[in-house]
């Protein structure tokens, strides 16, 4: 039996990203969603993720330094970093 995919969006726009998460959803994927980096590593620190997808630019602690944080808890987490212009 295959396993679903789990995806962590961290971003604090979630909301204009949901036609992307649908999308992602509607592939197969399992995907959460938290709306900055505190919430980000809480997450990963209690569940299981394939892949994190990470804002560059929030309030609060900022994408490169939830990556650090991330990285220390989970350090063969694959992370993406994303951002708009």
């Amino acid at each position: 039996m295959n396993r679903q995919l789990k995806i962590l969006w961290v971003d604090d726009e979630i909301d204009l990203l949901k036609p992307f998460i649908l999308f992602l959803q509607e592939k197969g994927y399992s995907v959460d969603t938290v709306l900055n980096g505190e919430d980000g590593i809480v997450k990963i620190s209690e569940d299981k993720y394939d892949l994190v997808l990470l804002d560059e630019m929030m309030p609060g602690l900022d994408g490169l330094t939830t990556l650090h944080e991330m990285k220390k808890i989970r350090p063969s987490l694959k992370i993406v970093m994303v951002t708009k212009s």
